[in-house]
């Protein structure tokens, strides 16, 4: 019996040991993560009278709302932030829908050539967007599809210029096309996922008289919904926070990064001329406008990140 509850009691203690350094773990990683947030968010509310006190390191001794207000006047947060909303919900929706097609093609049907097909998708992965920036951005500056424009000009003698540039159709075709920003991660999501649904699922679809098409909508796609789930998270977030291709395609536009890369490169002279401080009390004015610029995939993902978490684990992407 002693034996036994000694057993009993060390079995406890090995737990009890085992759960507080699983504790001391995940608070510290907790740390990592959240304190640039916290840090950030401190910044934002407090005075320039606190920015050089060193006994603030975290809490503020005094709070401010000046530094939000004015990082959404010089933001142009009232016009940037709903251009920013229709690009990555257009670009989004096109470029998921293309992906799931992508991918389902890629993990169900076997035809000559598959292979390559998907090692080319890979190769989008591994291929920096700068290599691509100046084809993509002559293509769209000059475009013409198939080189209709230019079949149309010789035939009719005209000089007929159709300029995407400074036009959301430069994000909407490539989205639509499953060449949008990162589409080919998004494709394999979806490919990893795809093959691992039963088959049993589409042969009785295909018994009872759907065809492929209708299979996939009616039948594949609803069932899919962890794997859709991850690909538009991941989606929004790649389109909300990319300056590449914004800065590019679209700088005469007001985009919230094309807005917030502005009043990083205009710091300095903002806070000298139009506010009349010292240009070191612009890192406030600067991270109030990093906060705004991320507080919105910030809150999609505190709403969404238990089933974020529930379908990255089921696509195929850890393991």
């Amino acid at each position: 019996m002693k034996e036994n509850s000694k057993k009993r009691l060390a079995r406890r203690a090995g737990g009890a040991a085992l759960a507080l350094y699983r504790f001391f773990i995940l608070a510290g990683f907790s740390v990592i993560i959240l304190y640039p947030v916290l840090y950030a968010v401190s910044l934002a509310v407090r005075p320039a009278q606190d920015l050089y006190d060193p006994l603030v390191i975290l809490i503020p001794r005094h709070f401010t709302w000046d530094n939000i207000k004015n990082a959404l006047s010089y933001l142009n947060y009232a016009e940037a932030f709903p251009n920013s909303l229709v690009l990555v919900t257009v670009s989004t929706f096109l470029q998921v829908c293309s992906c799931a097609l992508v991918g389902y093609g890629l993990a169900r049907y076997k035809f000559r050539g598959s292979k390559l097909i998907f090692a080319m998708v890979i190769l989008t992965i591994v291929v920096p967007p700068q290599t691509t920036i100046i084809p993509n951005y002559m293509s769209f500056r000059y475009f013409d599809p198939l080189g209709l424009v230019s079949l149309w000009n010789l035939i009719t003698g005209q000089s007929v210029n159709i300029n995407l540039i400074n036009n959301n159709l430069s994000f909407y075709l490539p989205a639509v096309l499953g060449m949008g920003i990162r589409s080919g991660i998004i494709i394999f999501i979806f490919r990893q996922f795809f093959r691992g649904m039963p088959k049993d699922l589409e042969e009785a679809a295909y018994i009872d008289g759907c065809g492929p098409v209708r299979c996939f909508f009616r039948i594949m796609l609803p069932n899919a919904s962890a794997g859709l789930l991850t690909a538009t998270l991941f989606s929004v977030v790649w389109y909300w926070n990319d300056y590449v291709y914004t800065s590019n395609y679209l700088g005469a536009t007001h985009t919230v990064m094309n807005e917030l890369y502005r009043l990083y490169d205009n710091i300095g002279h903002i806070m000298e001329y139009d506010m009349n401080t010292s240009p070191y009390e612009g890192i406030l004015l600067l991270q109030a406008g990093v906060l705004l610029a991320i507080l919105p995939p910030l809150i999609m993902y505190i709403f969404l990140q238990r089933y974020f978490v529930e379908s990255v684990e089921r696509s195929g992407i850890v393991g």
